[in-house]
């Protein structure tokens, strides 16, 4: 984008935005690093309350197990008798007291007669007593600070043991066990209630009673609620359905109605994100998590409480991420503004320098579109920086390659052209012969070669092929191509066999070359008339023969060294009979069957020799254009990377 702007915008720009990257780098490095520290003070904070208020729940949770216990061993020993209900009292109103966690302390006995010390929400303590099990109702008195009773009940109301949880649920499971939690009414407020009760038999296993202890969740709340979580964190208890048992906010765990609340349903933000982690997770914990809800990101930990006591509740701490990343925050605004700033000045800067800049790059604008249109004779002359001195010496350095240049491709224009012309303009016109003849170069010039040749004493019935490869390519290559090609065709006027030309061809050039230059020739005779085909290579494969009446090709071998390698090269020809209608000759170079595809794999004679078949029955000139057709589609966009040339020859009927 900045390629697109003048320099007295992109000055100021490049100036001042290293500045602002700088800035807003150092300030987010800062950044990064004090929310780590915090990161890692607020795991450790949120570890270390985990673990307090784990302790404390638990310390909770035992306190109903420890005190049934207690409960247990007095009553078979007979200290509390559950015969005289009356007489509990004191114990257990001084056990309600000590334990001031707990919200009641109970008796059922298997017959209906029950007692019980309660405490309600406003710290006062009750003490109720059934003592008949017929439908007699159960008596309540408000204690006084002493514990004493005053002679009337306070409260009295019909009651049902049986319908009780905190019965019930040990009485059925013939074990100590916890209850599910039930509303609990403790005044007016309802909420819910927790028991555990443990069901006592005697020696004939029949139930004597349930002796229980419970506490008001409520009280949980109230005691989460004296933590201090950052600035505004929060805990709350969960059980294994993710429903709520206590919370340190005021978020109700009950509706009006007595409905247990689930975590999801909660309109605290702070709930809610323990509820989004909760439905990513299901029932499993994280030892602690980060996560992000309505855009505000909170820290969690969670651990697991009760399971020495045989319950499985869950204890969440959560708090927000801005109560101790809010002066970070802060700091780094600070710091972003100051960039700002140094930005701005930085700016000023390069307005300033931009006007400094772009003068002479005015004048090179100017040179380089004079040149651009081609005055190459242009010179530019700056007085300015060692830069722009140097770039405008340049500049006329390079209008001078031009020159140079622009010289050498008229040549090679014309090179191109004359190597063209040195090809056959024309396929020679054989009875019993179609011919085709094909060479096209990868760069301006190339050392592929065919022609014709014209042999002294030849038969009017027969063509002489001659195709030549030079190694490499450009102009090099289309020198000795051409040098060759004379020294082949003024040999000609004297009679002779293939190898012989050969012979005299390699004599020649290896003075030239001094063994460092080299090309390859394959000579081919196909006569009509004796149906003989007569062929020798310089280091050429031999010629590619397929008889379409058996579908058949032959295999044919014969060769000697490269031209221009060694003088005292030898070369043989050889000869191949019964060459008749339905023959196809074909001479090539490499180019045909090692063009490459855009991922480098070679075409190769099996695909160039389906291609013969595919075609075969086609006339040579047909042939030729569908040979370069397939190696255009296999090359794909980039093209050939090296000379093709060939010569097909079909043998046909007369």
């Amino acid at each position: 984008m900045l390629a697109r702007l003048p320099i007295k915008v992109s000055a100021p720009l490049l100036i001042g935005l290293p500045v602002l990257i700088v800035g807003l780098w150092l300030s987010g490095m800062w950044n990064r690093q004090s929310r780590n520290a915090i990161n890692e003070f607020a795991d450790q904070s949120l570890s270390e309350i985990n673990k307090l208020v784990t302790t404390r729940v638990d310390d909770v949770l035992s306190m109903p197990m420890r005190i049934c216990e207690v409960n247990e061993h007095l009553i078979r020993s007979g200290v509390l008798d559950p015969s005289d209900l009356h007489s509990w009292r004191g114990t257990l109103v001084e056990q309600a007291q000590a334990f001031d966690m707990l919200s009641a302390i109970s008796w059922g006995a298997a017959d209906g007669r029950t007692a019980w010390i309660s405490r309600y929400a406003d710290g006062s303590y009750y003490w109720a007593v059934k003592d008949d099990p017929t439908g007699k109702p159960m008596l309540e008195w408000r204690l006084d600070d002493l514990g004493d009773i005053p002679q009337e009940p306070t409260n009295s109301f019909d009651f049902d043991l049986s319908s009780r949880p905190w019965f019930r649920t040990p009485r059925d499971a013939g074990e100590p066990v916890w209850s599910e939690p039930f509303l609990w009414v403790g005044g007016e407020e309802i909420t819910l209630g927790l028991s555990f009760g443990i069901p006592i038999y005697n020696d004939q296993s029949d139930l004597i009673g349930i002796i229980d202890a419970d506490f008001s969740l409520n009280d949980l709340s109230d005691f989460l609620r004296t933590i201090q979580i950052g600035k505004s964190g929060t805990v709350l208890l969960v059980d294994s359905q993710s429903r709520l048992l206590a919370s340190a906010t005021d978020t109700p765990i009950v509706t009006p109605d007595g409905e247990r609340i689930g975590i999801d349903e909660s309109t605290s933000p702070l709930i809610a994100a323990a509820a989004s982690l909760q439905s990513g997770q299901n029932t499993e914990l994280l030892d602690h998590s980060k996560i992000r809800v309505a855009d505000e990101v909170f820290f969690l930990r969670q651990s697991r409480v009760g399971t020495d006591v045989g319950l499985k509740w869950r204890l969440i701490t959560i708090v927000p991420e801005s109560d101790f990343l809010s002066g970070i925050d802060n700091e780094f605004r600070k710091s972003s503004l100051l960039s700002l700033l140094a930005v701005l000045f930085a700016v000023g800067v390069g307005l300033l320098a931009a006007r400094w800049l772009v003068s002479p790059l005015i004048q090179l604008v100017g040179a380089v579109r004079r040149i651009g249109e081609g005055d190459l004779d242009t010179r530019v002359d700056i007085r300015h920086a060692p830069e722009y001195t140097k770039l405008a010496h340049e500049i006329n350095e390079m209008t001078i390659g031009l020159k140079d240049r622009s010289r050498m491709r008229e040549s090679l224009a014309l090179a191109r052209e004359v190597q063209k012309n040195l090809l056959p303009a024309e396929t020679p016109s054989i009875k019993g012969l179609d011919i085709a003849g094909h060479s096209t170069y990868c760069d301006e010039t190339g050392g592929d070669y065919y022609d014709f040749l014209d042999v002294s004493g030849g038969d009017h019935n027969e063509v002489v092929v001659a195709l030549g490869d030079v190694m490499g390519h450009g102009v090099a290559a289309a020198m000795l191509m051409a040098t060759a090609r004379g020294i082949l065709r003024s040999r000609c006027a004297i009679p002779g066999s293939l190898a012989d030309f050969l012979s005299h061809l390699n004599q020649l050039l290896v003075p030239d070359t001094k063994g460092e230059k080299f090309m390859t020739m394959l000579l081919v005779t196909i006569a009509t008339d004796t149906h003989e085909l007569r062929w020798a290579s310089a280091g050429h494969g031999a010629p590619i023969i397929y008889n379409t009446n058996t579908d058949e090709f032959l295999d044919i071998t014969g060769g000697g060294l490269p031209l221009g390698l060694v003088g005292e090269a030898t070369y043989k020809e050889y000869n191949l009979s019964n060459i008749t209608p339905g023959h196809m000759i074909i001479t090539a170079t490499d180019g045909l069957w090692e063009a490459k595809d855009p991922n480098g794999k070679l075409y190769g004679m099996e695909r160039l020799q389906e291609l013969i078949r595919k075609h075969a029955h086609e006339p040579a000139e047909q042939i030729s254009i569908a040979f370069r057709e397939a190696l255009i589609r296999y090359s794909g966009p980039d093209g050939q990377d090296d000379d093709l040339t060939f010569v097909i020859a079909k043998v046909i009927t007369e």
